[in-house]
């Protein structure tokens, strides 16, 4: 088992699915749409976790990639409440955020993966398909480190679980919780985020963020 589909895993254990993943062609079919290639580590992982559809349906699509897939349970469900701030784009929607006019501003051959409220992370390809590859932030026409690899990012989210079992702490307040609005609730979530920021250090992270600022 490689190092990224170990963390994947890691991430879904707590997640009750049926598992939907592509074939390799599957995979390369949906891609080639892009005018560049991706990284083993991102082939393989849409391999793993299949892709929903976005609000459009694509030519000669038989339906078999749902709100039950594997991508949109084990992913979608980690922004736990925040998913009208941060989303996880499928492969169609990637296709409309994708322009290559604005080369002159962003390396045009990028992935758009993940959006939020200020911007998206993309994941960066090249004219040859290679191991890894780092994953950006775009936001006010500059791109800039937010993981070193998608791998990375990955092993982020699955530490950032099991440690405190969330990637968003600030995001994710618990209202039931008995010690809600107390100082000592705010001091546990200050603590977490401190846990988080620390685990995406660790796994290359610059600002020391998962997913959004």
């Amino acid at each position: 088992m490689s190092i990224l589909t170990e963390a994947l895993e890691r991430i879904s254990s707590g997640v009750r699915f049926t598992k939907q993943g592509m074939s390799l062609e599957e995979v390369e079919r949906r891609l080639s749409f892009f005018p560049f290639r991706l990284s083993d580590e991102a082939y393989e992982f849409y391999q793993w976790a299949g892709a929903p559809t976005g609000d459009r349906q694509p030519d000669g699509w038989d339906g078999s990639y749902n709100n039950n897939s594997t991508y949109y349970c084990f992913l979608e469900q980690l922004l736990e409440g925040a998913d009208d701030l941060i989303h996880f784009l499928s492969l169609e929607e990637a296709e409309k955020y994708y322009s290559p006019s604005d080369a002159d501003i962003y390396d045009p051959k990028c992935l758009p993966f993940v959006s939020y409220e200020n911007g998206k992370l993309v994941i960066v390809g090249s004219e040859t398909q290679i191991e890894t590859s780092p994953v950006l932030q775009r936001e006010d026409v500059k791109d800039k480190l937010w993981f070193p690899s998608l791998t990375n990012m990955m092993l982020a989210i699955a530490e950032a679980l099991e440690t405190v079992g969330t990637i968003l702490p600030e995001l994710c307040r618990n209202y039931d919780d008995e010690d809600y609005g107390t100082d000592d609730y705010d001091d546990k979530i200050r603590k977490n985020c401190k846990l988080v920021g620390e685990i995406a250090q660790k796994y290359g992270s610059p600002r020391g963020i998962i997913l959004t600022n």
